[in-house]
């Protein structure tokens, strides 16, 4: 390896700082107290304890945002920065740890982000800006400089936004301020960007998850039907509840686990202690706080999991570190929208699904379920619920549109968008699970993405609910329907459409089905359904969207009018959704985007919507068609059904044809040797 000429680079740096305008500080020179205070709180970028410093650091004001920078030199080609496949900064290793030796200390960039993300999270700054410098002697002899720049927010400290290459630092001069503020305002609602770091989210998460459950089982023992509980316990009892920046309940501290078997004193009772009091922080309904801390009691406190072991800690003690330390900043640093949802997409076998295996009924990709809350128009406004709730990936999607259009509606009225955004969480959500494993998933999930937990009801959808608020006797007045029925159900599921609508006034429903529902195997049920509710929309989705490649299809209702024989439907091929898919098990993701997938997707709402259609990618007689049902038949809701093949002969085949039938004739005189010159 060449000899490293940091020195140089950070000379050269520094003649540079010095002419930007900044205030500014090399390592040794605080220059903000809260900035070291943080990292003062955090390992340095070698894992060392009593933290570290960028080797240099300068704040940007322009008036209205402060935005600090921290600084890394290195001096070997190639050293820059260590992304991965995505094109991410890399923070950690396969295992989800912080890796310190092979990628924090080692690249600029890598270092820069590290201590960045750890101040973003500890400090009042919302953003900071990342830059690693870097020099080498190329084979000339001339010294050459590359200057890479990453923007770290609040909001997701371990992704960092690409912001440029540059030659040198002049882009962070004084003068440039607006354009550079402005080019950093944009960046961090880039929708590739935003796409890269969803992807890098999910196969991040899933190594960890994988790494857990292998621990939980080669080194605890525990039942698959106990893992739920455990992880959603430890999980719940480790991150808190803040109120604003601060804690009104302080995240579980593994040092506070000591092993003892004192009653009411063990480590279980500890955790679940600490989750209980998460829980009324949160404000729950009090009998769904027993609800969900009695599930919790039989795994926690009544068993072997709080024995000592060999390691002087007992097992939960173990297991809970393990989660602290892994799980907890994945929670923390990720942006993944169905969180629980992947985790038991990783850990399938830990409960017991109905065909969970086989179709995969519990996590709906985020980006379908997504996808039909806009096919449904969901707003602020819409009351949402869900009969077959697996996870609650519908309701967390359907929140965060319903929070977005608050937000910008309500933007000038801060007052009145935070009690809107409680409406939203506490009464325009509801599902309805029946697994009490799968239950306790969905109350995780809605409380780690952002609450609305108030309103699952752990009840048979078919013959148990009744249609109200899970814990008022007061009628749920929804207006959206999204659902991905168990397909072992009547009628593939369709059932829950039907029983669903009958509790409706008006609105919009969508169902993932296999698409055998709409074609045969769920007649009586289809026509009951268009009795009082329209089919407006059929879409045939990828056969390999689920694990199993079952063939579903997307059906779109209005409800609370009936279906007409001369009511027209959007019957969409949505085959090709842009995205190819891998069932490989090594490959860091096994989604990608072949580049179209977002606007592709974009493109199914409008089609359903009756607005103008891009023809890249939508063409009316050749992908999607618009086409008649039959009421009172309940078997052509299928885009196959409805599509039109033009047999008219057309002057090209004429010629084809004809060209075809010379060269066959031709052919055959040829090996006959009947031709002149014989």
């Amino acid at each position: 390896m060449a000899k490293s000429i940091e020195p140089l680079v950070e000379s050269w740096a520094r003649e540079q700082i010095s002419k930007l305008g900044w205030k500014n500080a090399p390592e040794q020179i605080e220059i903000d107290k809260q900035l070291t205070e943080s990292l003062n709180n955090h390992l340095s970028k070698q894992g060392g304890t009593g933290g570290g410093r960028p080797d240099h650091t300068l704040i940007m004001d322009n008036g209205a945002i402060t935005i600090p920078v921290f600084i890394e030199h290195k001096g070997t080609k190639n050293y820059t920065v260590k992304t991965d496949k995505q094109n991410l900064v890399v923070f950690r290793n396969e295992k989800g740890e912080l890796d310190f030796t092979k990628v924090i200390s080692k690249y600029a960039v890598n270092g820069a982000a590290y201590y960045a993300s750890c101040a973003v999270q500890d400090t009042t700054y919302e953003q900071i800006l990342a830059i690693g410098t870097n020099g080498w002697v190329d084979i000339t002899g001339e010294t050459l400089y590359e200057v890479s720049a990453y923007l770290i927010t609040a909001k997701n400290p371990e992704l960092p936004i690409f912001l440029g290459n540059y030659k040198d630092l002049s882009f962070l001069d004084k003068s440039n301020i607006t354009k550079l503020f402005q080019e950093i305002a944009d960046k961090q609602e880039d929708p590739e960007e935003l796409h890269r770091r969803s992807i890098r989210d999910e196969a991040m998460l899933d190594a960890i998850l994988k790494n857990l459950n292998q621990y939980l089982h080669d080194q605890k023992g525990i039942l698959p039907a106990q893992r739920i509980f455990v992880v959603s316990a430890s999980l719940m009892a480790s991150i808190g509840v803040k109120d604003g920046e601060k804690y009104s309940v302080a995240p579980l501290e593994p040092q506070n686990l000591k092993g003892s078997d004192e009653e009411k004193a063990t480590d279980g009772d500890l955790i679940l202690n600490k989750v209980s009091s998460a829980l009324k922080a949160r404000k729950l309904p009090e009998e769904k706080q027993k609800q969900i801390t009695n599930a919790l009691k039989n795994t926690l406190v009544y068993n072997n999991l709080n024995k000592k072991s060999t390691t002087g800690m007992s097992p939960i003690a173990e297991i809970y570190k393990k989660i602290y330390d892994e799980l907890r900043p994945a929670y923390q640093t990720t942006n993944v929208n169905d969180f629980t949802g992947r985790l038991f997409n990783v850990m399938n076998s830990w409960v017991d699904v109905p065909d969970g295996g086989a179709n995969d009924v519990v996590l709906t990709p985020r980006y379908v379920t997504h996808l039909m809350a806009e096919l449904c128009e969901v707003d602020m406004n819409s009351y949402v619920w869900d009969w077959a709730l697996g996870s609650g990936g519908f309701l967390i999607s359907a929140m965060n549109i319903m929070l977005s259009d608050a937000q910008e509606r309500l933007k000038n009225s801060p007052e009145e968008y935070r009690k809107k955004e409680y409406e939203i969480k506490h009464e325009q959500l509801l599902g309805i699970e029946l697994l009490p494993d799968i239950y306790m998933l969905a109350v995780l999930n809605m409380i780690l993405m952002g609450d609305g937990s108030s309103n699952i009801v752990n009840e048979n959808s078919l013959t148990e609910y009744q249609g109200n608020y899970a814990y008022q006797d007061k009628k749920f007045e929804a207006n959206v329907f999204l659902l991905n029925p168990p397909y072992s159900a009547e009628g593939n599921g369709l059932i829950f459409v039907q029983k669903a609508f009958e509790k409706m006034k008006s609105g919009k429903g969508a169902v993932i089905i296999q698409d055998s529902a709409g074609s045969g195997r769920a007649t009586e049920i289809c026509k009951a359904i268009l009795k009082n509710n329209r089919l407006i929309g059929s879409i045939r989705m990828p056969a390999d969207l689920f694990k199993a490649s079952v063939q579903t299809s997307i059906y779109v209702f209005e409800v609370g009018k009936k279906h007409k024989k001369d009511d027209q439907v959007k019957f969409i091929d949505f085959s090709d959704d842009g995205y190819a898919r891998t069932n490989r098990k090594k490959a860091i993701s096994n989604l990608k985007d072949t580049g179209t997938a977002n606007l592709r997707y974009k493109e199914i709402v409008r089609i359903v919507r009756g607005q103008e259609v891009n023809p890249k990618f939508y063409i009316l007689g050749e992908n999607y068609f618009v086409d008649c049902i039959n009421p009172q038949a309940g078997n052509d809701w299928n885009v196959n059904q409805h599509k039109k093949i033009d047999t008219t002969p057309t002057f090209d085949d004429f010629r084809n044809t004809v060209a075809n039938h010379l060269a066959w004739e031709v052919d055959t005189i040829m090996k006959s040797g009947d031709f002149l010159g014989k």
